[in-house]
């Protein structure tokens, strides 16, 4: 039997099957048609599922669950399963055709892909889910009183305006003279009120997780109780963070512990902008303040009109910081019923006013605790009106040489500058361990130790803690004499500043 060249090679198969049979045998065989032979089938083709989901992305909140809907098919028909990838900061299940996710806790934004994998035993397809985990968004509600707090009339007591100290202490000057408020911002009641909601705001950072008062917490006299500060994505910051306390009053006006802002109202906009700290841009900042419904008012008030700028935030911050003196702790009690600083206070015990009389006085010819936290106020040391200084910042001999941390140096490259610091006010000092600008020592009484017995060697050390040979000087407190200046600087505690509510975080988170 003859095939055309056309014929599909499976029915060839057959033709040529059938021609053998009918020719392989006896004359009693009979020719068979194709039509009588069954069909033979073809080899099978796998078609692969299908797998859909209803978006390739998902933003999802910290500890909460969402779902998205999860398409199979099939074109064969053929049983099909399910598998999901393991990410860390989600978990996943399939009920029906949903797609459940679940977030785990975080502190910061997280991305995770969560791939979708679909076999029907044969084929296996893949769909990638990628899902942005953010940090639970506190729901915070602006509570301002009707009637608005004094930010503006502060009275200072005497001791504040006049220095009462003899002649013979030359480093004392009354607070007041080391005031740097400008006359460009001066501090008024609306601006230092938009400036403590502006202290509280979680959204001067990045991910809206931390505020100023993160790092600079009111009960810790605007300080931080960790040695260092962590930033918006859990990042440290170099240094400890600097009580604000009395900040009004360091003479010349610049801040950090190298002094490298030269004003309060820009050290305010440096943190902001800090790529540890809270990672935003000057404009970032500017877009989301403005986009909050609430500072409308609030710079109107404020300012004259409801304008958005970087100056008007860093001038309505620093209102608030510089507002923030303190007044009323016992010193300031017991200052009231004596004319000199140097009297006993009747309000202190016998060895709270021997631990005033320690830190004020001379001791052995050495220069007193006083003189580096000189005036009422507590603050850093002051510049003479003929002193060509362009610094107060001191060198009080935590090491004998600089490396990893040139203090001012680093702000002005005036090498009798390595190794200094700014000092900062003793006004609630109980409350604002650790202390020095790296957070080394984790109470006073070490800090104390330190100058009775540790003070080192540094090629810049301040001059009135050395003796008349150059070397460091030693206090030599006895252990009664360090008792006795723990107890004096328990005094300065000012548990009004502390608790005050015009200082506290206006939102109820």
């Amino acid at each position: 039997m003859r095939l055309h060249d056309t014929i599909t090679p499976h029915i060839a198969l057959a033709a040529l099957t059938i021609s053998l049979v009918a020719c392989g045998g006896g004359g009693d065989s009979t020719d068979t048609t194709i039509a009588d032979l069954a069909p033979i089938s073809a080899v099978p083709t796998n078609t692969a599922p299908i797998l859909t989901l209803a978006t390739s992305s998902l933003e999802i909140e910290s500890l909460s669950t969402s779902s998205i809907e999860l398409i199979t098919s099939d074109a064969d028909g053929d049983s099909l399963s399910l598998s999901l990838s393991s990410p860390s900061f989600i978990s996943a299940e399939i009920q029906g055709s949903q797609l459940l996710i679940n977030a785990n806790d975080v502190q910061t934004q997280q991305q995770e892909s969560l791939i979708v994998s679909l076999s029907d035993g044969q084929v296996s397809v893949e769909q990638t889910l990628l899902v942005i985990i953010s940090p639970i968004t506190q729901q915070s509600l602006l509570t301002l009183p009707e009637s608005q707090f004094n930010y503006a009339n502060i009275v200072l007591p005497q001791h504040y305006n006049v220095n009462a100290f003899a002649n013979n202490f030359p480093f004392q000057s009354a607070a007041i003279t080391s005031d740097n408020t400008p006359d460009n911002n001066p501090i008024t009641d609306n601006g230092a009120t938009l400036g403590r909601v502006l202290f509280y705001e979680t959204k001067l950072s990045l991910n809206d997780s931390v505020s100023c008062a993160s790092c600079h917490v009111q009960a810790e006299g605007f300080s931080d109780s960790r040695r260092l500060s962590v930033g918006f994505d859990g990042g440290e910051t170099r240094r400890h963070s600097m009580s604000l306390t009395n900040a009004r009053f360091y003479q010349t006006g610049k801040f950090f512990w190298d002094e490298r802002a030269e004003t309060l109202e820009q050290q305010v906009l440096m943190p902001i902008q800090d790529s540890v700290e809270m990672g935003l841009t000057l404009t970032q900042l500017v877009d989301v303040i403005t986009a909050q419904p609430y500072y409308a008012a609030l710079f109107s008030s404020a300012f004259g009109d409801e304008t958005v700028t970087s100056e008007r935030i860093s001038f309505a911050l620093a209102q608030f910081i510089r507002s923030m003196v303190s007044i009323d702790a016992r010193y300031d009690q017991g200052r009231v019923t004596v004319n000199n600083p140097l009297d006993d206070f009747g309000n202190y015990s016998l060895d709270e006013n021997a631990g005033k009389r320690l830190f004020m006085t001379p001791r052995n010819g050495i220069a007193p605790c006083s003189s580096c936290h000189s005036s009422e106020a507590f603050i850093g040391p002051v510049i003479a009106d003929d002193s060509n200084a362009t610094t107060s910042a001191s060198n009080n001999g935590l090491d004998a040489s600089s490396d990893a941390d040139l203090g001012v140096f680093e702000s002005t490259g005036s090498m009798g500058h390595r190794g200094k610091f700014k000092s900062p006010s003793l006004r609630n000092i109980e409350v604002t361990a650790p202390y020095m600008h790296d957070g080394r020592f984790d109470t006073l009484s070490q800090v104390i130790e330190h100058y009775s017995s540790g003070i080192a060697a540094h090629p810049t050390l301040q001059g009135s803690l050395r003796d008349s040979d150059g070397n460091p000087v030693r206090y030599n407190f006895s252990a009664i004499e360090q008792a006795q200046l723990l107890a004096f600087l328990a005094t300065l505690t000012d548990e009004s500043l502390l608790t005050d509510e015009k200082f506290s975080d206006p939102f109820v988170r």
